[in-house]
């Protein structure tokens, strides 16, 4: 139902007309969130003008996910996004534990050895720890097993999740070739001693501009509503999710890119970059929904302008060019659903849980469990079991966490190379080619 505040449907809205619609969309988010703005920095121009060309950039400055390189000392010398870089608080505590074990028993034993002998079999104390150093086996075994399969679960999904990002970009650049390649196009021109196709006609051109437009804005604000760590706006790169701290979790919110676009007044400022024209945003301040659907909202848009250029013959091809277009554009729309979808559903917690106290378990027991047929040489040892078990897990759980934002920055898949990268297919790559389609058959001399 219209709001009141919106004038008559016939009526040129006029940009005073247009303020007073922003500024009423405002107010009842003030209201909602109790005096509070309703997305923050959203007078700063500064900030808008960053997410504006984040929105709109068609250049990727970097690879979407972090690169390496195979030559071995270059993968010793790395320490951020690491499984070094995740563990090495408790490889710390974990080795200072083996410390206090080797001291505890040294004090406590009735005879002596020295640093780099085993301990004597037949020392009270000793034989008391190699009891718990049979069951640690049973565990080790256990957990090996259970923890390898874990990984290779949570890089499954990992995996599942980027490829799916580029889906979505496979299916908005599948409908911009058809589009491109079906629309109507100009009759031969004279050009010299050959005749040459210029490009689409009027009505077609602008029909496959509309349509590039909202699909590119559309993968755009899908992912600004997407929350994310590496954003290319936003990003904080930690070293470790060890020290994350309300504050940084503040700091994310106050920078995020989704509440600054996606707002009224990101919205207007897309509209002053030509990205929107004032009647869409309208229909999309008015449209009732969150902006979270705003995204959807544009691929029904460009679903049904394909239709009205079916009908009118801006594009050519017939039953099957419609069904083409349709079935690309309702396969983008199953594309973006995955991406909840996985992220809603990506493990249980039982499963989390179980693998977290199996591993815990195995890796604090092991300065007692190791020190019986070690000794003081349990203590590096003890190190080791603690980057490599541990080390898989928290691996695991950055698996589990592919756009960062419980903390795992290392192997996140940077949103705004997946922006820019589809930027530049949808408005530049397939347009500009058939813009430029040359004569079969050129005349010669």
């Amino acid at each position: 139902m219209p709001s009141e505040d919106v004038p008559d449907e016939g009526t040129e809205l006029t940009e005073t007309d247009f303020n007073d619609i922003i500024a009423a969309s405002l107010n009842k988010s003030y209201l909602l969130q109790k005096g509070k703005p309703s997305y923050p920095a959203w007078k700063n121009k500064r900030k808008l003008d960053e997410i504006t060309e984040w929105a709109t950039s068609d250049g990727a400055n970097r690879p979407v996910i972090c690169e390496y390189e195979p030559d071995a000392w270059w993968l010793w010398t790395k320490w951020r996004g690491t499984a070094l870089s995740m563990t090495y608080v408790s490889i710390i505590i974990n080795m200072g534990l083996g410390i206090f074990v080797d001291w505890f028993v040294h004090t406590s034993a009735e005879t002596t050895w020295s640093f780099s002998a085993v301990p004597p079999a037949d020392e009270p104390i000793i034989q008391k720890l190699v009891g718990m150093q049979t069951l640690w086996e049973y565990q080790l075994t256990l957990c090996t097993f259970i923890l390898a399969f874990f990984t290779s679960q949570a890089y499954s999904y990992w995996r599942s999740v980027y490829f799916t990002t580029r889906a979505v970009q496979g299916r908005i650049n599948d409908c911009v070739l058809i589009l491109t390649a079906t629309a109507k196009r100009e009759e031969p021109i004279e050009g010299g001693k050959e005749k040459s196709i210029t490009g689409f006609s009027p009505e077609a051109e602008d029909l496959v501009h509309t349509c590039t437009r909202l699909l590119r804005l559309s993968h755009t604000f899908f992912w600004a509503a997407e929350p994310t760590n590496s954003n290319g706006v936003s990003d904080k790169g930690r070293e470790s999710h060890t020290f994350r701290t309300k504050i940084d979790d503040e700091i994310q919110a106050n920078s995020a890119i989704g509440p600054i676009l996606l707002s009224p007044e990101g919205l207007r400022y897309l509209e002053l970059t030509d990205e929107l024209t004032h009647t869409e945003v309208v229909a999309l301040l008015e449209s009732g929904l969150p902006p979270s659907q705003y995204c959807y909202m544009l691929i029904e848009w460009v679903m049904l302008y394909v239709m009205d250029g079916l009908r009118e013959g801006l594009i050519e091809g017939g039953a099957g060019t419609e069904q083409a277009l349709l079935k690309k554009i309702t396969d983008l729309r199953a594309e973006y659903f995955s991406i909840g979808d996985y992220c809603a559903g990506r493990m249980p917690l039982a499963y989390v849980q179980l693998v977290q106290v199996l591993v815990d378990s195995l890796v604090w027991l092991a300065p007692f469990s190791l020190y019986s047929g070690l000794g003081s040489l349990s203590i590096p040892l003890v190190g080791l079991l603690t980057l490599f078990f541990k080390g898989l897990l928290e691996l695991s759980k950055s698996f589990l966490d592919p756009f960062g934002n419980e903390g795992y920055p290392g192997q996140n898949i940077r949103v705004d190379v997946l922006v820019s990268e589809l930027n530049f297919g949808a408005a530049s790559r397939w347009v500009k080619a058939a813009q430029h389609l040359p004569s079969r058959t050129p005349t010669r001399d």
